[in-house]
């Protein structure tokens, strides 16, 4: 039997066949009938609006247990630094679970780059340092185009960051320079001995992280909503 693992965002969602500890990515649509048969139970985080899991759910037979995770103040030996741990974001919250099982008793940073980056600090006794969050590289490009007429954007990935000749460029390198900068900013503040980077574009910051102590963990929400499958 299996467990099918769903990280609803906000742009889009996500789901992860768990079999025995490993991960396999499929589409929610794409579950035909013989295997939901063999889904045991839906494990969910959500960071998007409650109609939206609930629109999901409408593609769930019924008969299968759906346990909506949501953060806590201390479980798996992580200690959530929020006075009301319920308002971290489950993202985060199972990002910090993932990695601290990943990488135990070491000082962590953890980055998240998706719609938004969000940026933590893990200490090796697994206590939440707290973190930030900002606009991820296509909701700053948009936030300025919704306020000028005359600015257009691009995806224009590029190998190194350096001084745009026109408008489109600017644009996506000044986004590109504002996460990068932020992660850089938070590892000089508080160093740790590795960054995490996980989510959507961070294979595309990373490669302008290449001096600092990067992993690449492209499914660490997933493997800290696995956690949860057996958490004894």
């Amino acid at each position: 039997m299996m467990e099918l693992l769903l990280d609803i965002g906000n742009s889009r969602s996500k789901a992860r066949l768990h079999d025995a500890g490993q991960l396999t990515e499929i589409q929610l649509e794409q579950i035909s009938s013989e295997l939901w048969a063999s889904i045991k139970a839906v494990y969910c985080a959500s960071v998007a609006a409650e109609s939206r899991v609930l629109a999901i759910r409408e593609h769930i037979p019924s008969i299968v247990p759906f346990i909506q995770i949501r953060s806590e103040a201390r479980a798996f030996g992580v200690c959530n630094s929020y006075k009301q741990p319920q308002l971290l974001g489950v993202d985060r919250w199972l990002a910090l679970v993932a990695a601290s099982a990943l990488y135990p008793e070491k000082d962590l940073l953890i980055a998240d780059a998706g719609t938004a980056l969000t940026v933590d600090w893990l200490s090796a006794a697994g206590v939440h340092g707290g973190g930030w969050i900002l606009a991820g590289q296509r909701l700053q490009q948009e936030a300025v185009l919704s306020k000028t007429a005359k600015v257009f954007s691009a995806q224009l990935e590029t190998e190194q960051l350096c001084p745009a000749t026109d408008t489109a460029t600017a644009l996506y390198q000044g986004a590109i320079a504002a996460l990068v900068g932020a992660i850089r900013q938070a590892f000089a503040i508080k160093p740790t001995e590795l960054i995490i980077l996980t989510g959507g574009d961070a294979g595309l910051l990373q490669k302008y992280l290449t001096d600092l102590p990067v992993q690449l963990e492209s499914q660490l929400i997933f493997q800290g909503l696995a956690r949860y499958i057996e958490p004894n």
